[in-house]
């Protein structure tokens, strides 16, 4: 890298990281690019020692624009264009297969996948990383769809699927969960349990997003490449099948792409930040003891595309007008 862009590109296996941006520099127009041009060749990009809000918006604007997250009971008091994750606003805990017992555990996803319109990715500052576990892990679903057989890729080519949105850890039980059961966990399990500041089961947020259709593949609007488009989690079946049918078609998907080679697992530090490009990457969180704080805030970057539409052609009239 060029001594002017002032930063180095460190590859990982899967992802990359960025070393030795100085604050400030993400002003210069040359690094901007040169910094945009990694994540559109990379798809996740790390940075250290993002240590202040204005430098964490600051360095997601050299992604594009900001906007304000769709749900309004994660967005910070913090900054307009932040949402919370995790800290003192959390919700019960759940036990997985009977014995994990997390908060903050969410299946493989991709954020805004249960509207037609795909964000375009964001950026995550962990703040309070607690002492163990907590991991974020960041999935190359266009690595993925290349390494694809080909009659797979041929399976891919104009199949849609249906998506509906699931809040809650017991609704997360298909491929692309880390779990076979879940449960609440019991007031033993977990003391502070009563908390329930931010609770995304509330029928009101389920009546905002209607189920929509979605392309099982996406052309990557940038670099052109071919991503597998799922969002496991929201995944109802896929068009033109059967429920068995559609159901090992899913897991035969999620096999492939979970495969170790095209995962970043990241183990947080405070002051950390990761950057990915919603479009090509999926996410998934491993969660947290319930007695371990971990606290980070988070952008979101302008620039939807609109990918999907909505199985009712009427639905947008029908959505509930809830104020900001």
């Amino acid at each position: 890298m060029a001594e002017k862009q002032k930063f180095t590109v460190r590859a990982m296996p899967v992802g990359a990281e960025i070393v030795g941006l100085e604050e400030g520099a993400e002003q210069d127009p040359a690094v901007r690019k040169a910094v945009y041009d990694a994540w559109l060749a990379h798809g996740v990009l790390l940075f250290k020692g993002v240590d202040s809000v204005e430098r964490h918006l600051a360095m997601s604007r050299m992604f594009g624009d900001l906007e304000v997250h769709p749900f309004i009971e994660v967005r910070s008091k913090v900054h307009p264009m932040l949402i919370d994750l995790g800290g003192d606003r959390r919700n019960r805990a759940y036990v997985y297969d009977e014995k994990d017992v997390r908060i903050n555990r969410i299946a493989w996803h991709r954020d805004t996948a249960y509207t037609p319109d795909i964000c375009k990715g964001a950026m995550l500052r962990m703040i309070d990383a607690p002492a163990e576990d907590g991991e974020t892990m960041v999935c190359d679903t266009a690595k993925a769809y290349d390494d694809l057989p080909a009659k797979l890729k041929k399976r891919l080519d104009g199949l849609e699927y249906k998506a509906t949105l699931r809040t809650g850890p017991r609704e997360q039980t298909r491929p692309g969960a880390f779990w076979k059961t879940t449960r609440p966990a019991t007031d033993e399990e977990d003391p502070d349990g009563g908390r329930k500041d931010v609770s995304t089961e509330d029928p009101n947020i389920i009546a905002r997003y209607p189920p929509v259709i979605m392309p099982a593949q996406l052309t990557h609007p940038e670099s052109g490449r071919k991503c597998i488009f799922l969002s496991p989690t929201y995944v109802d079946f896929f068009y033109g099948m059967s429920q068995a049918e559609s159901d090992q078609l899913l897991q035969e998907l999620c096999d492939h792409m979970l495969q170790p080679k095209y995962i970043y697992k990241h183990r947080w530090s405070p002051n950390e930040a990761i950057v990915w490009d919603n479009r090509r990457m999926m996410h998934a969180g491993m969660g947290n003891k319930v007695d371990q704080r971990r606290y980070g805030l988070r952008t979101t970057l302008a620039g939807a595309i609109r990918v999907g539409r909505y199985v009712d052609e009427n639905a947008q009239a029908q959505i509930p007008d809830f104020a900001d």
